[in-house]
């Protein structure tokens, strides 16, 4: 591992984290709160680790190699969630592990809010803001670092595999600008959108904010009740915005095509999940008779969209609702949307490639002698391809079964704490407040918290990023043993 350019990366991230505090610590000086130096000081130490790591970088390589990005990727996730915990911390509003365990579910966009602040309140827009700029993050080391590490299994995929991603740095900054600025274009969409729908100025940013990075939190208390169809149907289209591949975005714009879009398997198999979802939540949500046929319509539609984009916004009182919605939502939310987008959980790429191999498997029982390819977009599937997703697969599982039974140990049910996991690693905080009961996290013990936060860190770096790093550790600590 070459030290040298992680601490150049690193730097980098404490700078960006350091602008986006400063930002907040002149709100907060604006808005006239208690506490602005809560995010004075941790804005002065981001720029000061900026320094020392730059320092540090000196003569650093102009390549990335694949226990450096994975070194990168743990720190870069682990040392903005401290920085981002400090105003949590230093306002006194939370002990250390809530302030971290705030931080991460922000800064990964999982969405799970506990902190008594509201709206007019600096602290409530911090944490809004870090999620918005966690999904930028995301995205721009999903196009940069991530391909390195651990080759996104299928990212490639939607595009028709025309994307090369390059370890020059170089290559890697023009590639995160070019993300970077997709993002701001399609959050000022999302913005048009609410403002359309009758919302306020302030209202519309913080809401496009929250469901272009797929956060989920809304500015006036977690749900959209009562805020009117038009405002739902702004919503729904933001989420959707956010839930198609980010590469697929890029191309169209190349092209000045919208058709580009919808030639895409993997989107249309998204948007028939979302479809088959809403259609059985409206179902069900008819018959058993919660809503009168339109109104489960909206409701339905709306949070099949809202689950399988991973963001979580609720327009209703999800807790009240049976079992049989529940259990719709947590599938939709372990799916998760595109294989390049904002959102969590296991991507519909993914399952398409599982779906199709299986459907190889069984023609090549019956037919011994039948050669049968899996195709995406009529492109053969390379077979390493398949085993990785295989492979991510059963340790999705695994690390999944793994947490369940870690959080248990605080003696939470079984079923609460599949969801629990399942939130955290999926990066939808409603699906923790829905099946957890929507109790107090602050009641919880403070290594829940803790581990809880790593766990949103492992969803975001989706597993292999973290064992190639394990292994790094294990052979140089066998190195030296020897």
């Amino acid at each position: 591992m070459d030290a040298r350019i992680v601490s150049f990366l690193l730097g980098r991230m404490a700078f960006l984290e350091g602008a986006a505090l400063f930002l907040a610590f002149g709100l907060a000086i604006f808005w006239e709160d208690e506490h602005p130096l809560a995010f004075g000081m941790p804005a002065a130490l981001s720029f000061v680790l900026w320094r020392v790591f730059s320092h540090l970088s000196k003569g650093h390589r102009h390549t990335i190699g694949v226990t450096d990005g994975a070194v990168f990727l743990f720190a870069a996730w682990l040392l903005n969630s401290l920085l981002g915990a400090l105003p949590f911390f230093l306002t006194g509003e939370l002990s250390a592990a809530d302030s971290f365990f705030a931080s991460v579910a922000a800064f990964t966009t999982t969405a799970l809010l506990f902190t008594p602040t509201g709206l007019e309140s600096s602290l409530g827009f911090w944490q809004i803001f870090q999620g918005w700029i966690g999904g930028m993050y995301f995205l721009c080391l999903l196009v940069t670092i991530m391909p390195q590490v651990g080759g996104c299994f299928g990212l490639t995929l939607s595009v028709q595999q025309g994307t090369n991603f390059s370890p020059l740095l170089r290559r890697m900054n023009a590639a995160a600008r070019k993300m970077a600025l997709l993002y701001a274009c399609l959050t000022l969409l999302a913005l048009g959108l609410f403002l359309l729908a009758g919302e306020s100025f302030l209202s519309s940013a913080l809401l496009a904010l929250t469901s272009i990075s797929t956060t989920g939190l809304d500015p006036r208390g977690l749900v959209l009740r009562g805020s009117g169809i038009t405002t739902e149907l702004a919503a729904e289209a933001a989420m959707l915005l956010a839930g198609v591949n980010f590469l697929l975005w890029q191309r169209a714009a190349a092209r000045r095509d919208v058709r580009t879009l919808f030639a895409d398997a993997e989107l249309r198999f998204f948007l028939l999940v979302v479809c088959a979802g809403g259609a059985a939540l409206a179902c069900y949500l008819a018959v058993v008779g919660v809503y009168d046929v339109e109104h489960s319509l909206r409701m339905g539609f709306f949070h099949a969209i809202s689950f399988a984009t991973t963001t979580g916004f609720a327009a209703a009182p999800l807790a009240s609702w049976p079992t049989f919605p529940h259990a719709v939502l947590l599938l939709l939310a372990t799916l998760g949307s595109s294989v390049g987008a904002v959102g969590g959980g296991f991507k519909a790429m993914r399952l398409l490639v599982l779906i199709k191999m299986a459907k190889a498997e069984v023609l090549r029982t019956i037919h011994p002698r039948m050669i049968v390819n899996v195709k995406i977009d009529g492109k053969s599937v390379p077979h390493k391809l398949h085993g990785r997703i295989l492979s991510f697969f059963f340790l999705y599982v695994v690390v999944l079964i793994l947490a369940t039974l870690g959080l248990a140990l605080a003696h939470i049910d079984t079923l609460p704490a599949m969801g629990f996991a399942v939130g955290c690693l999926s990066g939808t905080g409603t699906v923790v407040t829905l099946l957890y009961g929507g109790k107090d996290f602050l009641l919880l013990p403070g290594w829940v918290k803790v581990f809880a936060g790593f766990l949103m860190i492992l969803g975001r770096l989706e597993i292999f990023s973290f064992l190639i790093l394990l292994r790094a550790g294990i052979d140089r600590l066998h190195r030296r043993q020897w």
